[in-house]
């Protein structure tokens, strides 16, 4: 005949992790930092915002980014413009730009924006257009990297424990 056992486990809120550091780093670590799942929730919509800016501005747009919280040797944004477009043609494809309506939208467009209004950029030879533009590539790097910087921060984790009520056994998994 079959047996059921019961065991009990201790399990852990968003008020425990608050007084107890040691666990919460412990759980931090194991369920945020080393789980290979755990990737930015938005890096799907923070890629399709650089897509949607790039083509606002008919430049091709190529890139190799991981999701991790800094860049590794095989990172990069590219972006390849149209040399025929001047600084006139780029303010006005942005004066009624809105993106996709997520945040990097509007920080590449106000970025960009200024870029323009810059002296070395009033007139875009060939030169000048590439400095435009890989000015933009180091922006869209730096956004990528920033918002995973911040997503795997202790901050951000207690903010997914608290908003999800998430609770943990003491090896890190959820109850």
């Amino acid at each position: 005949m079959p047996k059921t056992i019961t065991k009990e486990y201790e399990v852990y809120d968003l008020e425990d992790l608050k007084k107890d550091d040691d666990l919460c780093d412990r759980i931090y670590q194991k369920f945020w930092i080393d789980s290979p799942d755990n990737i930015n929730g938005w890096a799907d919509e923070n890629l399709y915002s650089f897509k949607t800016f790039a083509s606002t501005l008919i430049m091709d747009f190529d890139c190799s980014l991981s999701n991790a919280e800094y860049p590794d040797r095989g990172c990069y944004v590219k972006l390849i413009p149209d040399y025929r477009l001047d600084n006139k043609d780029y303010k006005e494809m942005l004066k009624d730009y809105k993106g996709n309506g997520y945040c990097f939208c509007d920080d590449l467009k106000t970025f960009t924006l200024k870029l323009l209004d810059k002296k070395e950029y009033k007139v875009l030879c060939e030169w000048a257009t590439n400095d435009f533009v890989l000015e933009i590539q180091n922006k869209m790097f730096q956004l990528w990297f920033t918002d995973n910087k911040y997503y795997f921060s202790k901050q951000s984790f207690l903010e997914m424990v608290e908003c999800n009520e998430y609770e943990f056994l003491e090896n890190g998994r959820l109850a």
